[in-house]
């Protein structure tokens, strides 16, 4: 009597798998929705408003493999800006054991030379060598550019 009497009683449980199938196809069908479709009525030269946003932005973006030239270009000096720490401890401008670092902000105009390069933060207080490193920074061909841009850099000075 006592397996007749649970086969029984577990017929009589309710059956969620139907519920449970049915909100999990009403998740899926909510989160399918809602995307937009995208705006392609010609326009009056007969691009779509879509692909008219779409090359501003992409004409007028610098793409992300020129930043990394620049940014390689910034390193690649990395030595040679490194000297300007040894010519001021020279001067007498700074002591033997100098370190710290210099932050510039750099403007490059669309035909790549440096047009704006600038001491923003320097832990080392010394013209001879700000100046050294500005000019080593404005000797650098960058790569052309759709338009100015505006970056940072930090290089950092130990002496030996």
């Amino acid at each position: 009597m006592g397996t007749v009497s649970r086969l029984s009683r577990l017929r009589r449980l309710p059956r969620c798998g139907g519920l449970l199938s049915g909100l999990v196809a009403v998740v899926l069908v909510a989160g399918c929705g809602g995307k937009q479709k995208a705006d392609t009525t010609p326009g009056e030269d007969g691009a779509s408003a879509g692909d008219t946003a779409a090359a501003k932005q992409g004409g007028d973006m610098v793409p992300p493999e020129k930043m990394d030239e620049i940014n390689r270009n910034l390193d690649r000096k990395r030595t040679i800006v490194s000297r300007c720490l040894a010519i001021a401890v020279d001067a007498k401008e700074l002591p033997r054991n100098s370190a710290g670092k210099i932050t510039l902000e750099i403007v490059i105009s669309p035909n790549g030379k440096a047009e704006t390069v600038r001491v923003v933060r320097a832990t080392l207080e010394s013209k001879m060598l700000s100046d050294c490193v500005i000019r080593h920074v404005q000797e650098i061909q960058f790569p052309e550019l759709p338009k100015p841009y505006e970056t940072s850099y930090t290089y950092g000075f130990e002496a030996m």
